[in-house]
């Protein structure tokens, strides 16, 4: 068993120990020998097997998937730098990546675009609605010019080289 493998176990008891059933809206069960979730426990509301995990905690040499190590994370009730912490043990690439407007107020758009003033520049969400945009890029863009920014969508309107869009 490699170093890493065994920090990995170390680091998934300790966090199993920090968590008690009635945080995660378990009966006590009783009296416990050990701290925290027992790993069936763990497991069950991971949504993983009981032997995989077990594997795992153990430091065998598995190669665990980053949406396991997510479930597990959030059963675990990690905080960003430890969940950081358990992809970076298991070498594994993280599943969920911060959403912009977690970090980002409208107000942040609004100086991100007026400073790229007189290149164009827009910003959009991930259905590519036009969340803000700058001066440049209308004089530019054809699409919804009769349209507050707010309300302008890569849907709402035609170009001359694209063929209208569905409305579904």
């Amino acid at each position: 068993m490699s170093a890493q493998r065994a920090e990995l176990g170390e680091f998934l008891k300790a966090r199993r120990a920090r968590v008690t059933p009635e945080d995660v809206g378990l009966p006590s069960g009783g009296r416990r020998r050990t701290p925290g979730l027992r790993r069936e426990e763990l497991a069950l509301l991971a949504g993983v097997g009981v032997t995989w995990y077990t594997w795992l905690e153990q430091g065998r040499p598995i190669n665990a998937s980053g949406q396991v190590l997510d479930a597990v994370a959030s059963t675990l009730q990690l905080t960003p730098v430890e969940r950081e912490h358990l992809y970076r043990l298991a070498e594994a690439t993280p599943v969920r990546l911060p959403r912009t407007t977690d970090c980002a107020s409208e107000s942040v758009f609004e100086e991100i675009v007026a400073a790229l003033d007189p290149l164009p520049a827009v910003i959009t969400n991930t259905r590519f609605d036009i969340i803000r945009a700058n001066e440049a890029y209308h004089d530019l863009s054809t699409t919804g010019t009769n349209c507050p920014v707010s309300t302008r969508t890569c849907s709402g309107a035609s170009s001359p080289s694209r063929p209208p869009a569905r409305s579904y």
